[in-house]
């Protein structure tokens, strides 16, 4: 075991440099002060990165000066924006002021386009829960009914069929085109249908709703839902048959005439793919 006298350890906390007196602080110090371990501060030194300014040759303690505490923060700030060690010791060998700015310069734009990658996510994360409640909430509106609904901007892109889960496929095409046009859609996605001259429906586009926004410009992929009332029903796979047996018979009764059926998909049970919810919206005017 190694002692050091009291007299020894003071002229290492106050070690002269000419006739300044310079004051140093052992690893541990450094450790508390600055909040970094004494093994990170251990591994610096061994890379060429942070070089203690001063080793005792007896005992091998490393101590630092103060002025070296302003390395540590240019390290750990480095560190957190995900910088090699290799990195580290380019900075550290050159010591160029200017450079470490440029380098901290591009550094600060990947973290902001990391930053832009994560706000995607949550509004992703965000979107999904609130289609979930709002499709808890109009689950059980098995009843026909008429709904007023303003102006609903939609991108569709075309799609040949439906069912079976097949229009996954267009879903992920259509994503691609909403991250082409950089457009902030909605949680509302699902299906639309022509009736052709035989009265039977024929799929038409795979849709995403579009949030509210001014500059909107409808165009091939743009379109909009007119202003107006709808007809309503919601079905799941249950009581599919039932439910457009039910409005079949309201438009025939009510003599209305249909030239497209809007499918909105529902989302209350992501986990179950054999059962699917969805409603039926038909324009009225």
């Amino acid at each position: 075991m190694i002692i050091i006298s009291p007299l020894r350890a003071e002229s290492i906390k106050n070690k002269k440099d000419g006739d300044k007196m310079e004051k140093l602080f052992s690893i541990g110090e450094v450790s508390k002060i600055k909040e970094i371990t004494i093994k990170a501060l251990r591994y610096y030194h061994k890379m060429g990165i942070l070089i203690p300014k001063y080793i005792d040759e007896t005992t091998g303690y490393r101590y630092y000066s103060i002025d070296q505490f302003v390395y540590i923060d240019i390290i750990k700030g480095c560190r957190s924006l995900e910088t090699s060690i290799k990195e580290l010791q380019e900075i550290f060998r050159e010591c160029n002021t200017d450079k470490l700015l440029e380098f901290l310069e591009i550094k600060r734009c990947e973290a902001k386009e990391k930053i832009n990658k994560m706000n995607q996510v949550i509004e992703k994360i965000d979107m999904l829960k609130e289609s979930i409640n709002s499709s808890k909430e109009i689950l059980h509106e098995n009843e026909i009914s008429i709904s007023f609904f303003k102006p609903r901007y939609i991108i569709v892109l075309p799609c040949k069929e439906a069912g079976s889960l097949k229009e996954l496929l267009y879903y992920s095409d259509l994503e691609k085109l909403v991250l082409e046009k950089n457009i902030k859609i909605s949680v509302q996605r699902g299906i639309i249908y022509n009736i052709n001259s035989s009265g039977d429906t024929e799929v038409k586009y795979v849709f995403n709703g579009i949030e509210e926004n001014k500059n909107i410009k409808v165009d091939e992929s743009i379109k909009v839902l007119p202003e107006g009332n709808y007809l309503t029903i919601v079905y799941n796979r249950e009581n599919e048959k039932e439910c457009i047996k039910k409005i079949s018979n309201y438009i025939r009764e009510n003599n209305i005439k249909v030239d497209i059926i809007i499918e909105f998909d529902l989302f209350n049970d992501i986990f179950d793919t054999k059962t699917y919810s969805t409603q039926i919206q038909i324009f009225l005017g």
